[in-house]
């Protein structure tokens, strides 16, 4: 009997320890939370939700942090699962426990902990849906993660100043979301991620200025969005990499050396190599495609890039679905490596080349170079009798002989001759239905002098309107925009008309964009904002030409521009200086004085309002610009709760109901059968309105909005169904019932049906069939049950006086029983069963004396039931 007690202790000891905390999110926001989790339970492997380990914080979805900060999480490595997040944001300079965790099946976040130094471990750790690492002030290194394999999203390191080196992650094969190392200062060692095959979004390596070298990729076939490279001086590896969906982006002064990408066969949208101190590009032999996914911003562009002398690849390239700009790379002397793409390929815009030097100077140098059928039509220009497919034949455009433009394309080469933003076939007086410069609508079909063929307009004798025996198409026939310029005002300059600062000959007569306050073209430098205009002629039949403006302030000294801020907290500090917008220059004061003597706006101090920022400037005096600061707090909608109310209620304000210290401020609104209604109050009543979500919303607008909601249920007077009764009988001190409603409701209780109490149990019950009534306070809800108590008598004085002469169970079921009776030395002294029910204090015909006397009672039903009892004589 003993063992078998003992077992019993040490099961229930086991189950209370070793389960896991049933609950959907585990906060241990203190060491002494940690230290009692691990104590109460340390053979917890699965913890279905989320873990927080925090830092030791109030208001935590109603949670009140007490104790220590937290200093210790090894004690954990018992943890193998976790179904939800693993959150981490405490102040300890290590994390290196959780050497058994295999999943997390949702995110990993170790952010905000102010002290961390250094993250190693998790070599077990299979999968997780994704890794933030981020915020670490003083995270050093990070290490581990060996076995992870698969991520259904990002991994994210970032925005930690101290981190020097990230290694492991050597298993790593699949990302469904992006691989981003950013805004690290002091990295200078990354991981190879050799195993890693697919990047379902963006590689990001920016903003790490000191990371030098970035070696490995080498599994990598799929970038399912950007690859942004910016400061690595060396970048090598990627040589199973097939597919870059979006943009390619690399950049920065700093890049020497990239990959050859030997198996890159096309990039969906961009692909930018710029202001890079690249020497020689070489490879990319099997790319085929640039822009062709992505409508909008598709370009292949090599540009300023001054010590890029050498290009070579690209041998099967053979689109481009947007624009291709080679510029300015002052030692680039030979573009050949584009006559592929010219020859055999298409580029759907602009085709720049300028700024570099020999034969990759200008555009037309490379066709001349690359191409020997500059339209495409299949014959080459030594036979062709129309070069460009304009429609004017080359004799009258010169033979190449003539450039009129000067553009560096010969007008046989040239769509628009005179540039004058007219197409030639237009200017000649022939059809261009399609408006692409060649003449008529497609197909462009030719005979075997290279003369397009079908038309009924080209190949006669082309204009000359004015009978100047020049061609229309050779001599400016559109109203001129002018060229493009740039101008510098001080805030005091004269206002002025924008056409006279255009560089060329602009005309009179067209439209800018956009407006001028003065509706014309005159500019205020008071009220006209500098920036971008455009000064635009239209043709009824050559469409529009249009010329830029940029309108600059050349103070060296800049007061910026005008900023307009809301604070949201009571106690905080804003640097004025660093919200304003542009680029303000240092130095300049603040009217009114701030508190501080600087820029820093105290909110504890200083009053909302306009602050101006003053500069001064030896040409263009004081120079100011304004932030004005509004303050409002952040929006308070209370804690939602839940609320039971009888149709036959007085009618309730819902704001009485919300918890916390709600703003005032706020409108109600709810949503029945898919339909959102705004509520004139929030005075609910339940005769009127039906039960539903209630929401609070107070919109605090740059501070944010906050909602809260009250869930309302109007009750019907119907009988309850979720009563429980409790009889605790068959005592020798106090038989009582007890009466539990599972709802949050007010109920009261009687026995009667009569008076009725508020509390929940009735104490010292007589025996026998007890009717239980309950009902709710406001008159909804009722519920009746008889219950039966079972009593036995305590004493009996068997004494031969008519009166309590025999012992035996009055208050009992009416079932079959018997009853055993012992002594105190637990000798059975009586046995009856319920059909004789009684004992009269003999033993075997002896009167037995004053004692106490235990008994037992088997029913029918196999229930037992113990009691005792006293045998007095008087």
């Amino acid at each position: 009997m003993k063992k078998i007690g003992f077992v019993l202790i040490f099961l229930l000891s086991f189950f209370a320890y070793s389960q896991c905390p049933q609950t959907e999110e585990l906060i241990l926001s203190s060491q002494e939370r940690v230290d009692e989790f691990v104590q109460n339970y340390s053979t917890c492997e699965r913890i279905v939700g989320n873990l927080r380990i925090i830092s030791a914080v109030s208001g935590v979805d109603d949670f009140t942090a007490t104790g220590t900060e937290v200093n210790d999480i090894s004690g954990l490595n018992f943890i193998k699962e976790i179904t939800g997040k693993l959150i981490i944001s405490v102040g300890i300079t290590e994390i290196s426990g959780f050497s058994n965790l295999t999943t997390v099946g949702r995110d990993i976040e170790i952010t905000n902990s102010a002290s961390l130094e250094r993250i190693s471990g998790f070599n077990n750790l299979q999968q997780a849906r994704s890794i933030t690492i981020a915020l670490n002030p003083k995270l050093k290194e990070i290490q581990g993660f060996e076995s992870l394999s698969t991520m259904n999203e990002s991994l994210e390191i970032g925005f930690s100043d101290a981190l020097e080196r990230i290694s492991g992650f050597s298993s790593l094969r699949s990302l469904g979301g992006q691989l981003n190392i950013s805004n690290n200062l002091v990295l200078t060692e990354i991981p190879s991620f050799n195993n890693l095959v697919t990047i379902s979004n963006d590689l990001n390596f920016t903003s790490n200025p000191t990371l030098m070298q970035v070696d490995g990729f080498n599994s990598l076939e799929l970038i399912g969005n950007d690859l942004n490279v910016e400061s690595i001086r060396s970048l090598t590896g990627f040589t199973k990499l097939k597919k870059i969906t979006s943009f390619v982006d690399i950049r920065k002064s700093t890049v020497e050396i990239i990959p050859s990408f030997e198996s890159l066969e096309e990039v969906g949208a961009g692909f930018r190599i710029s202001d890079t101190g690249i020497k020689e590009i070489s490879g990319f032999n099997n790319l085929l495609k640039v822009g062709h996914i992505f409508f909008l911003e598709d370009w292949f562009i090599v540009k300023n890039n001054p010590a890029l002398y050498k290009v070579e690849g690209f041998g099967r390239f053979i689109l481009v679905e947007g624009k291709v700009e080679v510029t300015n790379n002052p030692l680039l002397s030979d573009c050949s490596w584009l006559c592929n793409l010219l020859n055999n390929g298409e580029i759907t815009g602009d085709l720049i080349i300028q700024n570099n030097i020999g034969d990759c100077m200008n555009a037309i140098t490379v066709i001349q170079i690359c191409d020997i059928d500059f339209d495409d039509d299949g014959y080459p220009d030594s036979i062709d009798l129309d070069d460009d497919n304009d429609g004017i034949l080359d004799i009258d455009e010169g033979n190449r002989n003539v450039d009129t433009d000067g553009d560096g394309y010969p007008d046989s080469i040239d769509l628009d001759s005179d540039n004058d933003g007219c197409f030639d076939v237009l200017e000649a007086g022939f059809s261009d239905p399609n408006s692409d410069g060649i003449l008529g609508d497609l197909p462009d079909d030719v005979n075997i002098n290279g003369r397009i063929i079908n038309e009924t307009t080209g190949y006669t004798t082309p204009l000359d309107k004015n009978n100047n025996t020049i061609f229309d198409f050779q001599e400016i026939s559109t109203l001129d925009p002018g060229k493009n310029n740039i101008v510098e005002f001080c805030p005091s300059s004269p206002i002025v008309d924008l056409v006279t600062l255009l560089n060329g000959n602009p005309e009179p007569g067209g439209v800018w964009s956009p407006a001028l306050i003065s509706g014309t073209g005159v500019f205020d430098p008071l009220n006209d904002a500098p920036g971008l205009y455009t000064y635009t002629h239209y043709d009824p039949i050559c469409g529009e030409r249009s010329a830029q403006l940029i309108v600059e302030l050349p103070s060296r000294n800049n007061a910026g521009l005008d900023a307009e801020i809301t604070i949201c907290d009571k106690d905080t500090t804003v640097d004025l200086f660093d919200q304003l917008n542009g680029n303000p220059s240092p130095g300049g004061s603040w009217s009114p004085e701030l508190e501080s003597g600087g820029s820093i706006f105290d909110s504890s101090k200083d009053e909302e309002g306009v602050y101006v920022y003053t500069v001064f400037d030896r040409t263009c005096g004081a120079i100011s610009s304004k932030v004005t600061v509004k303050k409002t707090e952040k929006p308070n909608s209370g804690i939602s709760s839940k609320v039971s109310i009888c149709e036959f209620a007085n009618p309730i304000n819902l704001f009485d109901y919300l918890g916390g210290e709600p703003d005032t401020n706020g409108t109600w609104s709810t949503t029945l059968n898919a339909a959102t209604t705004s509520l004139v109050t929030s005075v609910f009543s339940p005769s009127i309105n039906s039960s539903g979500v209630y929401t609070y919303t107070v919109d605090n607008g740059a501070c944010g909005v906050s909602t809260s909601t009250v869930e309302v249920e109007v009750l019907q007077d119907n009988e309850l169904t979720n009563v429980t009764i409790k009889v605790n009988d068959f005592s020798s001190t106090n038989n009582n019932i007890e009466v539990f409603v599972n709802s949050e409701r007010e109920y009261e209780y009687s026995l009667d049906g009569v008076s009725y109490q508020k509390e929940n149990k009735f104490n010292n019950l007589s025996g026998g069939n007890q009717k239980v009534y309950v009902r709710g306070v406001d008159g909804c809800e009722f519920y009746i049950e008889t219950v039966f108590v079972k009593t036995y008598p305590t004493f009996f004085t068997p004494n031969n006086d008519g009166d309590n002469d025999f012992w035996q169970l009055k208050d009992f079921p009416n079932i079959n029983y018997i009853v055993y009776i012992y002594n105190r030395f637990g000798k059975l002294i009586k046995e009856f069963p319920s059909n004789i029910g009684f004992w009269d204090g003999t033993y075997r015909g002896s009167p037995l004396e004053s004692s106490d006397f235990w008994f037992k009672v088997v029913t029918e039903n196999g229930e037992i039931y113990y009691g005792n009892f006293s045998l007095l004589r008087k």
